[in-house]
């Protein structure tokens, strides 16, 4: 019989504490409608989770996309790209395309939180303009 052992390696001297409280320090407090700006200056949001708040196991979103000024963005294809920096890793796949709702939201494909910690998420929008949330999943 073959066991296989896999651990997270980053490179960095992180130690975990097993305080998710510690762990998860600087993360974001997830709200529904949770906005932030991206460094184009668009307005990323994520109108629905479920679970609420993400947690390890299967998580789909709602994402939506306006303009500065609020107006609605339909007609892009946001990549979302779930991290762990504590240790150095995201999922597979590592990107989430998503789904045009031609109304300025995009549902995100279930992608599977594999542990709990903090977990950095991008929301690429292409041209190099992206936002960040940070949420701690805490099993």
């Amino acid at each position: 019989m073959w066991w296989w052992i896999a651990a997270c390696s980053g490179g960095s001297d992180v130690v975990l504490t097993g305080d998710t409280d510690d762990d998860c320090a600087g993360a974001d407090t997830f709200v529904a409608g949770i906005e932030v700006e991206s460094s184009g200056g668009e307005l990323v949001s994520i109108v629905s989770a479920e679970p609420t708040p993400p947690d390890v196991g299967d998580n789909t979103w709602t994402v939506a996309v306006a303009d500065a000024s609020g107006a609605p963005m339909a007609g892009l294809a946001p990549v979302v790209r779930p991290w762990m920096p504590m240790h150095g890793h995201g999922l597979a796949p590592p990107e989430y395309v998503g789904i045009d709702q031609a109304d300025g939201t995009y549902v995100v494909p279930t992608f599977d939180l594999i542990m709990p910690g903090l977990w950095e998420f991008t929301v690429d929008l292409g041209d190099g303009d992206q936002a960040m949330f940070s949420f701690c999943a805490e099993g």
